[in-house]
């Protein structure tokens, strides 16, 4: 019975820890696409929770860290092991070094835009929600994913996960267990009310606009015009 409840209260733990890293790497997602539109366009609200946060970067985040690691830690860092050997020289260290960079950006940039395809698919395909749209780009595949794109996010998470996520997870380990248990269940309470507040409030205005008929390409265009692109 104790060794059940410890181990609750270890998978309890791993999850709060993992969802506040990736509510961290959200959050700057978040602010990386406000002043990139800031900068480049004009001011425009990112995501689709009214916090802010944008969960496909935490998402991607999280499948690159159990599925990859970073270049030289988790599975990377294993072959990284492998291809240098027990005793290698200076030459083939920084030769396998920079392969490894060159692997690793090859993996998040396939990985990510295959987690943005999915939930692209299943919100803007299949929910009709507007998320983003890459109409007005060359080299997509149905709007949702783009080369251009997908090269500059696997060269941001290669950056990130070699810098950013080392410090959050540096942070996050100097978190009690019961601080780090009540910040997530209210955030993700948040977070949960959030996400059901815009959901509703986006079907309802949908049906005002006889969202039966209204074509899902034709409604990211329109507010693509709207904000000036």
């Amino acid at each position: 019975m104790g060794e059940t409840s410890l181990s609750e209260k270890r998978t309890f733990q791993f999850v709060c820890k993992y969802f506040l890293l990736a509510s961290a790497v959200a959050f700057f997602g978040w602010l990386f696409e406000t002043l990139s539109f800031v900068i480049l366009w004009q001011p425009s609200d990112r995501g689709m929770l009214t916090l802010p946060f944008c969960y496909l970067y935490g998402a991607v985040a999280l499948a690159v860290w159990f599925t990859l690691g970073t270049p030289f830690s988790g599975n990377m860092g294993k072959l990284y092991a492998k291809m240098k050997g027990e005793h290698p020289s200076r030459l083939r260290i920084a030769a396998c070094a920079a392969l490894m960079f060159v692997l690793y950006f090859a993996a998040v940039t396939l990985l990510s835009t295959l987690v943005e395809l999915i939930v692209g698919l299943i919100f803007i395909k299949g929910l009709g929600m507007p998320l983003w749209s890459y109409r007005n780009y060359d080299r997509t595949f149905l709007d949702i994913v783009c080369l251009d794109f997908s090269l500059l996010w696997g060269a941001l998470i290669t950056l990130g996960m070699c810098t950013l996520w080392r410090l959050f997870m540096f942070a996050e380990q100097k978190l009690s267990p019961r601080v780090r248990a009540v910040s997530a269940i209210v955030l993700a309470s948040l977070v949960l009310c959030d996400f059901i507040f815009n959901c509703t409030y986006f079907f309802i205005t949908c049906e005002e606009l006889d969202r039966r008929d209204f074509d899902v390409l034709d409604r990211i265009d329109a507010l693509f015009q709207e904000v000036g692109f």
